[in-house]
Formats: C-alpha cells, sequence, structure tokens
C-alpha cells in the first residue's frame, strides 16, 4: 500500500485509491460530487418535497 501510495504521489494523483484499478472511476465520482455541490446549501428544501415556502422556513 505504501508503494502504491507513493506512486500515486510520484503521478500527482491528490487522493490515491490503492485497489481501485481505474482511476477514471474516481474522477467520475468526484466530478458527480462537484455537480451537486450548488445544490447541498440551500435554506429550502426541493420543489420535489412539495413543501410549501412558508412552511420549510
Amino acid at each position: 500500500m505504501v508503494d502504491a501510495a507513493l506512486a500515486g504521489f510520484d503521478q500527482g494523483e491528490r487522493v490515491t485509491v490503492p485497489s481501485l484499478p481505474d482511476a477514471a472511476d474516481w474522477q467520475r465520482l468526484n466530478q458527480a460530487r462537484e455537480d451537486l455541490r450548488p445544490n447541498l446549501s440551500r435554506n429550502h428544501s426541493a420543489p420535489r418535497y412539495k413543501i410549501a415556502a412558508s412552511a420549510a422556513a
């Protein structure tokens, strides 16, 4: 594991998961998290919950 971590570091990886065979899997996960970011800190619930704005406050 240490050898894999050092190899990942040498390759410029910010995060190394030694057992993950395809780095693109990690990149897709990270992109999905970034895509969610703008919607995670809102002060109201999503419309799909059908809660009136006054009831949510």
